[in-house]
């Protein structure tokens, strides 16, 4: 009743205010659908309607039209174009942070050069920052699978993540060898170890190497065939499907090359059951199109760093207004399939407040980035970091409350 109310309230504001049409008839279809909705909902009580499949289909349609309607307000109140133009070109108009000759030639290590900073070097190249998240999605993953009565043991769990940061580290080296010179071009990873000659080619190739070699005897001794199998496609996924194929190539790289952050739920999963099941898929599936809404944000952030590099990501080839547009569609998407997960698992109030919640937190931060001067460029860019961090901390929390339902409670 109070949310009907609210709708209804909302719906009279906008035809008595200056609104745009769009707004208007996305409120007026919304609060139709949601009494359609009700009386699905009211009928199923008195057994009439059988299915509650189609209250819950209602109640994603009202959410679809909301959320239409708010990117058409966002849209029609931004002060001007957000984006006179997109950044392609083989130059850009952007000068170049550095050539191949530009980058200094190898110094030759003392002595005294430390084991630390050696090992830290190569921490680096494994991409740590990655880490904590896709393991948070693997432990979720294992959770879902005890949800279902699988038993759950210690071995299983500390093998799996080490066998999985292993593997997350050869992936990311394997980026660090495949995009060497790319990353020389641009800003944000000028400074990687192989583009600034830290570590050699040939080393780092080797490193990936044995990481991956690791990886794979730590999941067949501990875990099993399926999660050793699993393991190595998101590698081959994400070091070269995603970054030597889609990355350079398409503007659907970030939608595609999605897959390979996913994996881990199906890793988790498979490594307490010995299957996949349907929760794991759903998850998998809220964490592919989350990535499209997470990742927009930090192409916004460098887009002119993408353009240098000739990376066709969506802001460069088609500007800031379709990405934020498509930022608000696969978040839409995101929240939509996480709802469905939540019905099938049958997970309770923890689970809906922490989606609820930290949604909205992550909708509000897309909806603040029109707010700011579109020809500061600084501006622009911390609007979009505080969405890309409003993605983390919301996929984050969604994962922390799934380990709580499952395992907790």
């Amino acid at each position: 009743v109070a949310v009907g109310g609210l709708l209804a309230t909302t719906a009279l504001l906008a035809q008595y205010s200056a609104a745009s049409r769009g707004v208007r008839v996305g409120t007026i279809v919304a609060v139709i659908t949601y009494v359609a909705q009700a009386g699905v909902g009211l009928a199923g009580r008195t057994n009439v309607v059988p299915f509650d499949g189609v209250h819950l289909l209602g109640g994603i349609a009202v959410f679809s039209f909301l959320l239409a309607t708010l990117v058409i307000r966002v849209e029609t109140t931004a002060g001007g174009p957000v984006d006179s133009g997109t950044l392609n070109g083989p130059n850009h108009g952007v000068t170049p942070i550095a050539s191949d000759g530009d980058v200094p030639s190898p110094v030759s290590e003392p002595g005294s050069t430390r084991v630390r900073d050696r090992m830290r070097t190569y921490l680096e190249l494994t991409k740590p920052r990655l880490m904590w998240l896709l393991c948070l999605l693997a432990l979720a993953g294992m959770g879902l699978a005890v949800a279902t009565g699988a038993e759950l043991d210690g071995v299983t769990v500390v093998a799996t993540l080490g066998g999985g940061v292993l593997g997350i580290g050869a992936a990311g080296t394997f980026n660090h060898v495949f995009e060497r010179d790319i990353d020389r071009k641009m800003r944000r990873t000028a400074d990687r170890p192989i583009a600034t000659d830290r570590v050699g080619v040939r080393r780092a190739t080797g490193f990936a190497v044995a990481l991956v070699v690791a990886s794979m005897a730590v999941m067949v001794t501990f875990v099993n065939a399926l999660a050793a199998v699993l393991t190595v496609a998101a590698i081959i996924y994400y070091a070269y499907v995603y970054t030597v194929v889609l990355k350079p190539t398409t503007r659907w790289n970030t939608v595609i090359g999605g897959g390979s952050g996913a994996l881990p739920a199906l890793i988790g999963y498979g490594a307490v059951t010995g299957t996949v099941g349907l929760s794991a898929v759903l998850l998998a599936l809220v964490v592919c199109c989350w990535t499209p809404a997470h990742f927009y944000n930090l192409a916004i952030a460098h887009r002119e760093d993408y353009a240098r590099a000739e990376y066709p990501m969506l802001p460069v080839v088609a500007g800031v207004r379709t990405a934020r547009q498509r930022i608000f569609a696969w978040l839409g998407l995101t929240l939509i399939v996480a709802v469905l997960l939540g019905v099938i698992t049958g997970f309770g109030v923890l689970y809906a407040l922490t989606t609820t919640v930290l949604g909205a937190v992550f909708v509000r931060s897309v909806v603040k980035q029109y707010d700011v001067n579109e020809r500061n460029s600084e501006d622009e860019q911390a609007a979009a970091y505080r969405s890309f961090h409003a993605s983390n901390a919301f996929l984050g929390a969604v994962l922390v409350a799934i380990l709580v339902e499952t395992l907790a409670v």
